[in-house]
């Protein structure tokens, strides 16, 4: 043991060794393999053995796993359990390869998972978290057929989903009218007062403040109202939410705005939030808000963002990390055979609003993107550039569909 680095020496909380624990009574043959291995090396070598016994008793995965089949039709031919098998490979040949870890600044990581079983099963010790080990223990039931693959039916899916309250539910509609109505009349005081001037958006002179909601509510189905009046900063989307922000949440919106992350919240969007939550109907907005409130981890990470996902990375010429070659402009995005992202240059893009997990916000960090609409405006005749980038599409027949945002 004295021979162990200092990040393999640390004690797992209790939570991981119950879970290890679990993994060596459901699995006799795992157990045998680690403790009976005097290095981890020993370890991955056997581990490596006793999964090529079973990818060997089974063609169908073997030549998957060997790349010998390839596509839908060889893919369907394999098992729950084969592709267990094949994940087990997969941690066995990359064990030991170090890879640049985007997510961390492209800090270099070592892949040590059998590593992390071995020292946890001799040990107890380790830089491994308890989600590992949760993985490990669900593949190996995936592999010993303790874990059977189960596909819910049409009815089961409604039955989850009634768990869940519903837009379409009448309680919920009923708050998001109060909520309308709530935000059309701080719009409409903002307008009184000068803080907000549209040109299109304006209110003739001598209404009564009845025909003044009256021609508000009339603008709310009008999409160019709410691309206006979306609000941008955290005063403003405090303000439209009653104020029932967080002081911890507000901390962190200013900590945004100051790194200069985007906030832009349309009313329509903004009317989707709770904030006079009635008995039992506590967090029903909650994945709404996690959209456009930001978390601290972004915070930290905007401005060191490489790329929103590894395809986006783009070269000239070159393939990305999903192997397809773009136009040489940023607003094609591709990862799947089948489907291609289109952002267009138009002013208030495709999409009314940003969500903080919008692949989106990689370009807003770099500056190529910004809620200024008349910055928005293209530069070149955004005619002529989108009859260029549609040839892609054209030209490729695998492409099925686009997703315009």
């Amino acid at each position: 043991m004295n021979n162990l680095n200092l990040e393999d020496k640390i004690g797992l909380d209790v939570k991981a060794l119950k879970i290890v624990h679990k993994i060596l009574i459901e699995n006799p043959q795992v157990k045998t393999i680690f403790e009976s291995s005097e290095t981890y090396l020993e370890a991955r070598l056997k581990l490596r053995q006793w999964v090529l016994e079973y990818l060997n008793a089974h063609s169908q995965a073997l030549n998957y796993y060997l790349k010998k089949a390839r596509g839908m039709n060889a893919l369907k031919k394999i098992s729950w359990r084969d592709y267990a098998a094949i994940r087990l490979m997969d941690y066995l040949d990359n064990d030991g390869k170090t890879f640049a870890d985007p997510n961390r600044k492209n800090k270099r990581i070592i892949s040590q998972p059998i590593k992390n079983l071995w020292l946890a099963i001799h040990y107890g010790k380790g830089s491994a978290k308890s989600d590992f080990f949760i993985d490990m223990l669900y593949l190996f039931r995936q592999l010993n057929g303790i874990l059977p693959r189960r596909i819910p039916n049409y009815d089961q899916v409604n039955q989850w989903m009634g768990n869940h309250l519903s837009g379409l539910d009448a309680d919920i509609r009923e708050l998001r009218q109060v909520n309308k109505e709530r935000i059309l009349r701080i719009i409409i005081r903002k307008i009184e007062k000068g803080d907000i001037k549209s040109g299109r958006f304006r209110f003739n002179q001598g209404l009564s403040d009845a025909e003044k909601f009256k021609t508000a509510m009339e603008w709310w189905n009008d999409h160019r109202f709410h691309l206006t009046f979306a609000v941008r900063n955290p005063t403003d989307l405090n303000e439209m939410l009653d104020f029932s922000l967080r002081e911890d949440t507000l901390k962190i919106l200013k900590k945004a705005e100051i790194k200069g992350i985007p906030i832009f919240a349309n009313p329509h969007y903004l009317s989707l939030i709770s904030v006079d939550t009635k008995p039992g109907l506590t967090g029903a907005d909650q994945a709404l808000r996690e959209y456009i409130l930001p978390n601290k981890q972004l915070v930290n990470e905007f401005g060191n963002i490489h790329a929103w996902e590894k395809e986006d990375i783009i070269q000239p010429g070159e393939p990305n990390a999903a192997g397809w070659i773009l136009p040489p402009y940023h607003n094609v995005h591709r990862r799947y055979p089948e489907v291609a992202i289109l952002i267009p240059d138009t002013a208030g893009r495709a999409c009314g609003g940003l969500c903080v997990s919008c692949q989106r916000m990689y370009d807003f960090q770099s500056g190529r993107f910004n809620f200024d609409l008349m910055k928005l405006m293209p530069k070149i005749s955004w005619p002529e550039k989108l009859e260029l980038l549609l040839k892609y599409w054209e030209e490729d027949p695998q492409l099925r569909d686009i997703l315009i945002t």
